[in-house]
């Protein structure tokens, strides 16, 4: 339990690390400060309001994180630096994150790579 950080949806302290794209959907970005939220444990793990059990909630982080991600990547193509930039994750976990994304002379698709950072698709805002 984290004192420090407040939950980033209701604002209370005493929060609990949640992975947006879960480790078990994207196992790269298990270390991504990008992919990491506090949350309280009424939000996290509640059977009714917590993230794991509330789809609507969970596609609302999961989209905010995608956003944030295709503003953050602006250009069709990025370099490997560029990437680990953004993501912020060790070599081994960039190595096996990009073994599935569309590249081009050395550089990787910006839609290929938001999508395989995603879990593999792209929520779309309704």
């Amino acid at each position: 339990m984290n004192y420090e950080n407040q939950c980033s949806i209701c604002g209370s302290y005493g929060t609990e690390l949640h992975h947006i794209q879960y480790r078990s959907q994207v196992p790269a970005l298990k270390d991504c400060p990008l992919n990491h939220i506090h949350l309280c444990p009424q939000h996290h793990r509640d059977g009714r309001a917590g993230v794991h059990f509330n789809k609507k909630l969970d596609q609302q982080l999961k989209l905010k994180f995608q956003n944030t991600l295709e503003i953050l990547w602006d250009k069709n193509y990025l370099t490997r630096e560029e990437i680990k930039e953004v993501l912020k994750i060790k070599d081994k976990q960039l190595d096996k994150l990009l073994k599935t994304v569309i590249s081009k002379n050395g550089e990787y698709e910006r839609e290929s790579l938001i999508r395989t950072c995603c879990g593999g698709r792209l929520i779309v805002d309704e």
